[in-house]
């Protein structure tokens, strides 16, 4: 489905022109006095409209997951056949789930382009996706902790450049592979971490036939 996806991408945007096409992208918006403030208002309060809404897709993601119906039963399918017996969908639940991990996905990939590089170009992403399963495994399956796995992870690879323009010399490999260095040390972690093998769901990544249930 990865690969199919970005053949996709790849043939729309050929057909489309949209290579190497500069785009206006989004504008800064600025929250009054606030992004006056030394250092902090810059970073925070002088942003576009999809970094300030990041907060609210937070709010609803966690509220959702820990303290709604739908949450709880979403939640549930992670034993789908004691879900299945408290008679929740575990199919309208997982591809429910799914449709919207997709579209948030989508919407960062977006953002790449319109809000970061202003610019599409094949294969931008350069694998992020991937990074994001590493953020799940490092947060435990918990918005909170993978809100600040994006951060920490966002400032690793903002960093190197930086350090590079000030003078110091990074070679350009090893700024390109520091994400995935990060990633893989995340993985060698969690196999490591007996509590982060208990968090994930116990039917992750499994398929589930009503009709096997004992």
């Amino acid at each position: 489905m990865v690969f199919l996806c970005q053949g996709l991408t790849a043939l729309i945007a050929a057909q489309q022109g949209w290579t190497n096409h500069p785009v206006e992208g989004l504008n800064v918006v600025p929250l009054g006095p606030l992004a006056n403030i030394p250092v902090i208002g810059a970073i925070f309060f002088r942003q576009d409209i999809v970094v300030y809404l990041m907060l609210p897709i937070f709010t609803l993601v966690s509220w959702g997951l820990g303290r709604s119906m739908i949450g709880l039963r979403l939640r549930a399918v992670g034993s789908p056949e004691a879900a299945d017996a408290a008679g929740i969908s575990i199919p309208l639940y997982r591809y429910g789930a799914v449709l919207v991990g997709a579209a948030l996905v989508g919407l960062a990939g977006g953002y790449l382009s319109v809000g970061v590089a202003k610019i599409w170009v094949d294969g931008m992403a350069g694998g992020r996706g991937w990074i994001a399963i590493a953020l799940v495994i490092f947060a435990r399956w918990q918005p909170g902790r993978a809100l600040l796995g994006a951060v920490l992870f966002g400032c690793v690879e903002a960093m190197l450049p930086r350090i590079a323009a000030v003078g110091v010399q990074v070679p350009q490999y090893f700024v390109l592979m520091t994400p995935y260095i990060a990633t893989l040390g995340v993985m060698i972690w969690s196999s490591l971490k007996m509590n982060v093998r208990h968090a994930e769901p116990m039917a992750l990544g499994q398929p589930h036939a009503r009709e096997e249930r004992r």
